[in-house]
């Protein structure tokens, strides 16, 4: 069964190039099959894609600013209420300066300073045992000697912590003479309460600052608040204290002068700060009586003119200007918004379904998407910048205008890099969706859209197959001479007179190339590592055969450091001819077999000595040796930061392929005894080749180990090995899931033919020289040049003129 479907298969790779397959027509696969279980994440990031080049490419409508000079007469289309903003402004002005100065009272210092006053002096009369009298009884000092002198000490210490007096100060004794009466203890109240009760401020700032300002009392614990009367004196501790002094005098007929003077002291001591500005409560307020303030507006008829053209935009015409495009533009915006959502999604939708049928090859991942995405909003938002920058710098520079910045926009930048990365069919699909949506956000004008794509186009046209950094540059060029000539054009067909203008949009058109190439150059590297992306730029570092990880590979395994080079070529070649990326494939050619670094003895083509050490090895362990050369080279690339692309070549460059010798070793070493033979411990991991980059290495490691046991190589014998080599593979299943067709096979085979015959092509044994011909002349002049003359190789090829017209051309011959 094996045998009859390998011969089929043979039978069918030897068709040539120009031969036709038969066979069942593709199936056209419907729109439906293009959605996945991923289908909503693409979907939603259409519609968000829509919904940002609403915000981006239809802003909301803005008005003519104060001092712009008008393009059109601007006339109101329905009555108007316009807000005016000085007068408001004003009368909230006003509600401010009237807003009272807010200041708490602390209503109970009063009570607190008498009850303080009340429990020295009651205590004061205990002990001198003094009855009440509503006269003074005037005593000498030395009368009040026979006292308690310890509670007379206590009592002292007292008044002097109580009214914080020195220790020095004579005031204890001349109301110990007066023995504390009611008189004087209601004498230094009376001097205190007034003020305590009016109110004592620590400082008077707030009122030297606000003068004209009303103050509102409130107190603190009764919670009453009343307005203070205007001109009303608040004193301050110092004036306060002033005043104490002044009306002490009253009590002079009362009371001796040192007695006068200690209740003076008494009551200038228990004066105390109890007036505060509030100033929390003080804004909070103010607040409040701004907010209450109504607006002032005053009305604008239908068909007023609110500005007419070349007039300039004055306070009152902005302010109707405003309020004319709050009440019509932004209700009429939502409508048009809402529309322009939909075709931009239908734009969206339309151009991802014919991108699909038409690259039908082409597969783009969730991250390609996302990729794609990410360009285009950037895209679109420097747009909208340049937009928004040109409107600007047009009022104050003369000869520059939102045109001149557009030209200067890096928008093929963008299809730029979408090419560098995903290939020519993606970079130009998105560039048709870029340009247009940029036309969009430019006054939605066609003139933009062809300025955009046809730059863009002229620069990815240059980066289908970049190998190195200058080409970016070259591209960026090309995109400058193409804009010179789209701006040219545009300008006759605007009928632009030749100005200063006109110079500007030039100079710009020539920078937007130079730029979108500077542009580019920088953010490879940078998208390289967000997205994790392997460009031709960075295959070419890749390939540079001095690298260590490389160095180390032709040092520690120099039998495989040199397969590996000959796979390259063979797989760049074969590359070349079905159109393939072949510098990803000679890169990942060169580090594929980077796992038999750590055992390389093991590997036949590093075995010099002629010493086989499988030999004492059982089969069992040497294919596990042999399949552990995958892992280990996926480790070392992923230790060396190899790209994605490579690993995964590394991965997959043997399949899940048979390692048949021992196989077939192990079958013939089993007894009876011993279970089965499970031939899935003789395959390699996988998982099968998913590119036709590794298809190709899995291909050429193959083939070029295969060369090696060729005896005698011919053309004829290295095409007949390339052929077994390629029918076994395919027939084993291993180019199942890497798009390869049988075209691109026969393609593949001839590229192999042609490297190996040059590697091992017949090179002419001269004979050695010898010592002297005396007949050489002779042989000469009689039409022998002195050398030998070759001879066909016997086993050379020959055409075999009895072949059968019904016989199929070899593979890769033709």
């Amino acid at each position: 069964m094996t045998q009859d479907k390998s011969s089929k298969v043979s039978r069918l790779f030897q068709v040539g190039s120009g031969a036709k397959k038969k066979g069942p027509p593709a199936r056209r696969s419907s729109w439906k099959e293009h959605l996945s279980n991923r289908a909503l994440g693409r979907v939603g990031l259409l519609l968000f894609l829509s919904l940002a080049t609403v915000f981006l490419a239809y802003p909301m409508p803005d008005s003519l600013l104060m001092g712009d000079v008008a393009d059109r007469d601007v006339k109101a289309d329905r009555d108007l209420l316009v807000e005016d903003l000085a007068a408001t402004r004003e009368k909230r002005e006003t509600a401010v300066r009237t807003s009272p100065l807010v200041f708490d009272l602390d209503d109970l210092a009063a009570q607190a300073v008498r009850e303080q006053i009340h429990q020295v002096f009651a205590r004061g009369r205990a002990i001198l045992n003094a009855p009440p009298v509503t006269r003074p009884i005037f005593t000498t000092y030395e009368e009040v000697d026979q006292l308690d002198q310890e509670e007379l000490a206590a009592l002292q210490n007292k008044f002097r912590l109580a009214f914080n007096l020195p220790a020095e100060d004579s005031s204890f004794k001349a109301l110990l003479e007066a023995k504390f009466s009611i008189q004087a203890e209601r004498s230094v109240f009376q001097l205190v309460m007034d003020l305590l009760n009016l109110g004592v401020m620590a400082s008077k700032e707030a009122l030297v600052e606000q003068p004209d300002k009303a103050l509102l009392i409130r107190r603190i614990y009764t919670k009453l608040e009343e307005m203070a009367p205007y001109g009303a004196f608040f004193p301050s501790l110092e004036e306060a204290r002033r005043q104490v002094r002044d009306r002490a005098l009253l009590y002079s007929g009362e009371f001796e002068p040192e007695q006068v003077t200690a209740i003076t002291r008494l009551a200038q001591a228990l004066l105390k700060p109890n007036l505060s500005l509030n100033r929390k409560e003080t804004d909070e307020r103010r607040a409040a009586v701004v907010k209450a303030v109504a607006p002032v507006y005053f009305q604008v008829k239908q068909g007023e003119m609110i500005v007419r053209v070349g007039q300039r935009v004055d306070e009152a015409a902005r302010m109707k200007l405003e309020a004319l495009a709050a009440k019509a533009d932004r209700q009429d915006w939502l409508h048009k918004a809402t529309g322009f959502f939909f075709l931009c999604l239908s734009f969206l939708l339309v151009t991802c379904m014919v991108g699909f049928r038409v690259g039908r090859g082409l597969k783009l991942s969730d991250r390609d998407l996302v990729f794609l995405a990410a360009l285009l909003l950037i895209n679109l938002s420097s747009d909208f910048m340049s937009a928004q920058v040109g409107a600007a710098m047009a009022k104050g520079f003369p000869g520059i205008d939102k045109n001149t910045i557009f030209f200067l926009s890096p928008a093929p930048a963008f299809g730029m890099l979408a090419t560098v990365f995903l290939g020519p069919v993606p970079g130009i699909f998105f560039t048709v969706v870029s340009s247009a949506l940029t036309g969009l956000v430019f006054d939605r004008s066609l003139t933009f859209f062809f300025y955009c794509f046809l730059g863009a186009i002229a620069g990815l046209a240059g980066l289908v197959r970049v190998r190195e950094r200058g080409a970016v540059i070259k591209s960026g060029l090309q995109v400058a001479l193409v804009n010179l000539a789209v701006i040219a054009a545009l300008s006759m067909i605007e009928q632009i007179p030749l100005s200063r203008g006109v110079a500007y949009y030039f100079l710009a058109g020539v920078l937007n190339g130079v730029l979108s190439g500077v542009i580019v150059a920088g953010l490879i590297p940078l998208l390289e590592m967000v997205f994790k992306y392997t460009t031709n730029i960075k295959l070419l570092e890749l390939a540079n055969l001095d690298k260590p990880i490389l160095r180390e590979l032709m040092v520690q395994a120099p039998g495989t450091y040199h397969h590996s080079v000959i796979v390259g070529a063979m797989v760049e070649a074969a590359a070349e001819a079905i159109g393939a990326n072949p510098l990803l494939a000679k890169v990942a050619a060169y580090y594929h077999d980077l796992g038999k670094m750590n055992k390389p003895l093991y590997f036949v083509e590093n075995q010099t000595s002629g010493e086989n050490k499988h030999e004492k090895l059982a089969p069992s362990l040497s294919a596990l040796i042999l399949t552990s050369h995958v892992k280990e080279g996926i480790e070392l690339g992923r230790q060396n930061k190899l790209n994605p692309e490579i690993i995964d070549i590394i991965q997959q460059h043997h399949g899940t392929g048979l390692i048949a010798y021992f196989y077939q070793k192990a079958k013939s070493g089993r007894t009876e005894d011993q279970p089965d033979i499970n031939i899935e411990d003789y395959r390699y991991p996988g998982p099968k080749p998913q590119t036709r980059e590794a298809g190709l290495v899995l291909l050429a490691d193959a083939v070029e180990a295969a060369s090696r046991s060729v005896g005698e190589p011919n053309p004829a014998r290295i095409q007949g090995m390339v052929q077994k080599i390629i029918n076994n593979i395919f027939s084993d299943g291993q180019l199942d899931e890497c798009e390869l067709t049988l075209k691109d096979l026969h393609l593949i085979a001839r590229s192999f033919n042609k490297i190996l015959t040059g590697i091992f092509h017949r090179r002419i044994a001269y004979p050695e020289p010898a010592v002297k011909e005396p007949h050489t002349k002779a042989k000469a002049a009689n039409g022998s040049n002195g050398k030998q003359q070759t001879k066909e190789p016997p086993d050379k090829s020959r055409p075999d003129k009895g072949q059968r017209k019904d016989d199929l051309r070899r593979l890769g011959l033709s």
